[in-house]
């Protein structure tokens, strides 16, 4: 096991936890040149390697602006789509764990990804690398305030926790709105996969807290779970009542759904995502077994167009082949 991975419960519902924290260097202007986005980067990476235990985990590297690589990054969530599209540093853990993008909106944005529901496990992790920064470069922090962030929404924590949630029964039965204000009642924001103005697809929303202030990053974190939990469960409540409508309605759509993984030469996006999140439901639901959910859900991010080369037609037949691999062991139930 690498040195940052964290695992969470997952069974097709909570896909993956990520905690960002928010943080700008004491002494520096908010708004930085190029060239002192560099300076921060070469100090931050000098600082983790200056640990004989956690520096040979990192790497740093340069965020082109639009390029390929960059739109890679931000399909498997180490980067935002503003790094991407106006350029940066990022640096790395070799296990994909930790990453901490510089060139941001703040000096530092310092996230730590794990799989299934694990949001705290990810705070401590990020905490810790924060602390090991901090000792060698100190933020900027008021007492009365916490951590002062270019916006004033991030002020206090700077945390920003999030976990993504698979809900396509509550999203097929109209439901959706319904939890987007139960969860705002809670200082929770419910979006789409990739974020603030990004589009829910296959069913998966990424759920997180909208508060920084007024309580520690451990309360808010709390919060986020059982705001969560509470969705979850709504989810599941929905498959059942689905099940006892019409169950061979729902069987016919899974086991096409795991047919059309199996046997695709060619599948665009739209269709495997659909097809993916079919067949999450059915391992959910036990009409299907014979393959981890979990590696089902890091499929759906290799098999996005920036992750695929070539023609758009030869990107489908790839796409078609990573799926008929991964679903050869499924067993219809």
């Amino acid at each position: 096991m690498s040195m940052f991975e964290i695992h969470g419960g997952f069974d097709g519902l909570a896909a993956s936890s990520r905690v960002r924290l928010a943080r700008n260097i004491k002494g520096y202007p908010f708004h930085l040149s190029d060239a002192q986005h560099k300076e921060i980067a070469d100090k931050v990476f000098a600082a983790l390697q200056a640990n004989p235990t956690v520096g040979p985990e990192f790497t740093q590297k340069q965020v082109i602006p639009r390029s390929t690589e960059a739109s890679q990054l931000v399909e498997e969530h180490l980067i935002s789509p503003e790094l991407a599209q106006n350029g940066g540093w990022l640096i790395v853990s070799n296990d994909g764990g930790v990453s901490i993008m510089v060139g941001e909106e703040d000096h530092l944005r310092l996230q730590v990804i794990g799989t299934g529901l694990c949001p705290k496990e990810c705070l401590q992790t990020a905490e810790r690398i924060a602390s090991l920064i901090e000792s060698a470069l100190p933020f900027a922090y008021d007492a009365r305030l916490g951590y002062l962030t270019a916006c004033p929404t991030n002020v206090g924590t700077g945390l920003r926790a999030s976990i993504m949630l698979h809900l396509p029964l509550l999203t097929a039965a109209g439901e959706i709105g319904r939890m987007t204000g139960y969860a705002g009642s809670r200082g929770c924001a419910v979006r789409g996969a990739y974020g603030e103005g990004s589009k829910a697809v296959g069913g998966f929303y990424q759920i997180s807290n909208q508060v920084t202030l007024g309580a520690s990053a451990a309360e808010l974190t709390d919060k986020l779970v059982e705001t969560a939990t509470a969705i979850i469960d709504a989810e599941k409540k929905m498959r059942e009542q689905v099940r006892s409508q019409d169950e061979d309605a729902l069987r016919d759509r899974v086991w096409r759904a795991a047919g059309t993984l199996r046997s695709a030469w060619q599948i665009d996006t739209a269709e495997a995502v659909q097809c993916i999140s079919d067949v999450l439901v059915g391992l959910q639901m036990g009409l299907l077994s014979g393959l981890e959910p979990q590696k089902l859900y890091r499929l759906e991010q290799r098999i996005r167009p920036a992750m695929l080369s070539g023609a758009p037609h030869e990107r489908d037949k790839k796409r078609a082949e990573l799926l008929r691999a991964a679903a050869k062991d499924l067993i219809l139930e």
